[in-house]
């Protein structure tokens, strides 16, 4: 098969992941030839320069693009691409593709915010915010009119699909694959240059700020943890002032005392520290008002740690008994459950135990899921 992989918008968050998971794999499967359409990121240039696949390379430099810029290389650019390329089948890793494919399309579809119109996090973010969002979901339903095959990665996922966009696609043309945490990294690991203490509860909240990641929760907790009196209790999180001014101002506030005794931002991390990390961590806190699967989830799940979540549908899909949920708009909730977890050991074993028989059951390697990729592109081909 001739395949062309649409990767162009996955320069950050768990879609990078997604996809440079899936060209280690591809590695593994020379029998084909491809076509990678990707962010000019030295992290997708690092695995091809390793790479033994044939491949064609077409590289995008990362800038904010604008919404016409946006459809211009959707549906201009990108055809002409898959065209020239003689594709037997485009597969899309990002949400919104092409109106028009030029051969059958494959489209992975993960992104939260178009199926949970209920979700809090539109009344938290600004009106320009509010209508990109609008704009997007005008393109994603244009998108799936001619998309021969939709890719979910849960259940829940896909039963909001058809939910919420009844009218534009097939519930028989959705497939579920979940995507995998497994590897970490595409880099040998390292160990990150921290001061871990032996008498501290550490909890982990690796993401960078977004609206919808619900950081703020974590700083309402802090003061609760506060005024409980809590001591030996640290949030390592990941956030990059430079990446958005809310989180600058996020930062700003928790820098200050007493929640400054709480708190330690590690800034970026290559995900080549992730590892390192995790094993030093007790547990590992998602308080996200929208998700689909969540990295954070299945390595969390991967690393055996104790989770504690929103309690929403798409966090129970994943981690079924391997957390405890809580109401995003309690931080009462989550500050005596953290209270609790620090001072009694064997309940933090249990939920150990708990995350590891979920890993067991429900995490996959990046080659199951590079397969089944393979054998849907093979799939789609055969019903033309």
């Amino acid at each position: 098969m001739r395949i062309a992989f649409n990767m162009v918008s996955l320069h950050t968050g768990g879609g990078n992941r997604i996809a440079k998971n899936l060209l280690l794999s591809l590695e593994n499967h020379p029998e084909h030839d491809y076509l990678f359409i990707i962010p000019d990121n030295d992290g997708f240039n690092r695995i091809l320069q390793r790479s033994k696949a044939p491949f064609t390379v077409i590289r995008k430099p990362h800038h904010k693009t604008s919404f016409l810029n946006r459809l211009w290389f959707d549906n201009v650019l990108l055809p002409k691409y898959v065209h020239r390329f003689h594709a037997d089948v485009l597969i899309s890793l990002t949400n919104i593709s092409t109106f028009f494919p030029p051969v059958p399309h494959i489209l992975l579809f993960h992104h939260p915010h178009f199926v949970y119109p209920e979700s809090p996090y539109y009344r938290i973010i600004s009106p320009a915010e509010k209508l990109r969002k609008r704009l997007e979901k005008i393109c994603f339903r244009l998108t799936l009119k001619h998309t021969t095959i939709t890719v979910v990665q849960t259940p829940v996922s896909k039963k909001r699909l058809v939910t919420y966009y009844k009218h534009d696609i097939n519930p028989n043309q959705i497939r579920v694959i979940p995507h995998s945490a497994i590897p970490i990294t595409s880099e040998p690991p390292k160990t990150f240059p921290y001061h871990y203490k032996e008498d501290t509860f550490y909890l982990f909240s690796p993401t960078r700020y977004y609206p919808h990641k619900n950081l703020e929760l974590l700083e309402k907790i802090a003061q609760k943890l506060y005024e409980k009196g809590a001591e030996g209790i640290k949030f390592l999180i990941t956030v990059d002032p430079r990446h958005d001014a809310r989180g600058a101002r996020f930062l700003k506030r928790i820098s200050h005392p007493p929640l400054a005794d709480y708190f330690d931002n590690l800034g970026f991390i290559s995900e080549e520290y992730l590892e390192d990390i995790y094993r030093h961590c007790q547990a590992v806190i998602v308080p996200s008002l929208l998700e689909s699967q969540s990295f954070s989830y299945l390595e969390a799940l991967y690393f055996h740690k104790a989770i504690l979540t929103t309690d929403m549908d798409f966090a129970y899909t994943v981690c079924k008994d391997a957390a405890q949920y809580f109401s995003p708009e309690a931080p009462d909730d989550w500050t005596n459950f953290i209270f609790i977890l620090k001072n009694n050991p064997h309940i933090l074993k249990e939920m150990e135990k708990a995350a590891k028989v979920r890993a067991s059951d429900y995490l996959v390697t990046s080659e199951n899921v590079c397969k089944a990729y393979l054998s849907l592109a093979q799939e789609v081909i055969d019903q033309r």
